[in-house]
């Protein structure tokens, strides 16, 4: 039987990260707002990772070990979202720390996912730099944050795929079967997930404090491996099943937009709801596409390229979708969707390119 007096559950997928654990799990411990469990998912770690974990569970009652063999990221944080017992649900990843008034400060706010901004944080030079994930919803949060609705701002789905910088309320996830892709690995399942969340809110509050602090220098992130070639794309075709299955003519799911909506109407008003939807799915899946080319080497880019130039020709995507007012990489993303094998030649122009305006911007701020 679920908790429903508790108001957190915090959960850390761990995997031989015995070297930043400790940080992590005392910026949790620490945290100012106590109602709240952790549940800590050992996932085969072969490390000391498990004695770590035990230490702090003996310190502090509301850390919870789940000791298992290992069956990867997202079946892990499939299992934790079936184990909480918290009203909101929350992700730290092992080798990241967090304020600590970050559950504080998003659980004043009642929505189906209240989200922040984030710290790049650089450990071995010991820097720490504040990232806008919010610039291409609107150009400036308010102080105090603002309420988004997906639907009718789908500028919304542009923010980086943080899922750990954010709370989602557990009756969301449960009611729309909200669950990671369990591929093996840590590949992308955040994309997938995030998008999929998204969609089911009926509301997003977006903060544009950075309470997170985002390890960027591990070198065994899986953002740094050259494997995993296509799982952006295993990640997209799931969602473009989500969008197809939740907004199912003949039997659509849990959607809030279609409240109140006469029946003769019914059609219609899922065929919007759907499309606009898609579209930025696709816009979505294209620009992970360029982000996939720029970090493969060249000779896996080259082999992406080809599943990216097959998928375009499959879509309808109009890459016309990519504009200056929606894109801050417009002409770039434009370029690489319709030609992704002459980008993967291009891409050191393009990045001299982009480091230029980046240093330009930083000047004539």
């Amino acid at each position: 039987m679920k908790n429903h007096q508790l108001k957190l559950t915090i959960l850390v997928p761990i995997y031989n990260v015995s070297e930043y654990l400790p940080l992590c799990l005392d910026s949790i411990m620490n945290q100012s707002f106590s109602n709240f469990e952790c549940l800590l998912i050992n996932d085969g770690s072969t490390d000391n990772s498990l004695e770590i974990l035990r230490k702090y569970a003996e310190k502090d009652l509301r850390f919870k070990i789940i000791d298992q063999k290992n069956i990867g990221y997202g079946a892990s944080l499939n299992k934790g979202i079936k184990l909480a017992e918290g009203e909101y649900v929350g992700i730290v990843e092992p080798d990241d720390f967090i304020h600590r008034d970050m559950y504080k400060i998003l659980l004043e706010h009642e929505n189906d996912i209240v989200k922040c901004s984030f710290m790049n944080f650089y450990g071995k030079k010991g820097k720490a730099a504040p990232e806008r994930i919010f610039h291409e919803v609107r150009k400036k949060i308010p102080a105090n944050g603002t309420k988004i609705k997906p639907f009718e701002n789908p500028k919304i789905f542009l923010v980086d795929p943080t899922i750990w910088s954010a709370i989602y309320k557990r009756e969301m996830l449960e009611k729309n079967q909200l669950k990671f892709l369990e591929t093996a690995g840590a590949s992308y399942q955040d994309a997938g997930f995030q998008f999929k969340a998204f969609v089911s809110a009926k509301d997003i509050f977006c903060l544009e404090k950075p309470l997170y602090y985002y390890r960027r220098d591990n070198a065994n992130s899986s953002v740094n491996s050259d494997q995993k070639i296509d799982a952006v794309k295993v990640e997209f075709d799931s969602v473009d099943e989500f969008i197809k299955t939740k907004f199912n003519f003949e039997n659509p799911t849990n959607i809030s937009l279609l409240d109140g909506v006469n029946p003769k109407n019914l059609t219609d008003k899922l065929i919007k709801i759907r499309l606009r939807f898609q579209d930025a799915a696709d816009a979505c899946r294209f620009r992970s596409y360029n982000w996939n080319l720029n970090r493969l080497k060249f000779k896996n880019a080259l082999v992406f390229a080809k599943i990216a130039k097959q998928d375009f020709r499959n879509n309808s995507f109009n890459p016309k979708y990519f504009t200056k007012e929606k894109h801050a990489r417009a002409h770039e993303l434009k370029f690489s969707t319709k030609h992704p094998s002459f980008y993967v030649f291009l891409r050191p122009f393009f990045s001299i390119k982009n480091q230029l305006k980046s240093f330009l911007r930083k000047i004539f701020r």
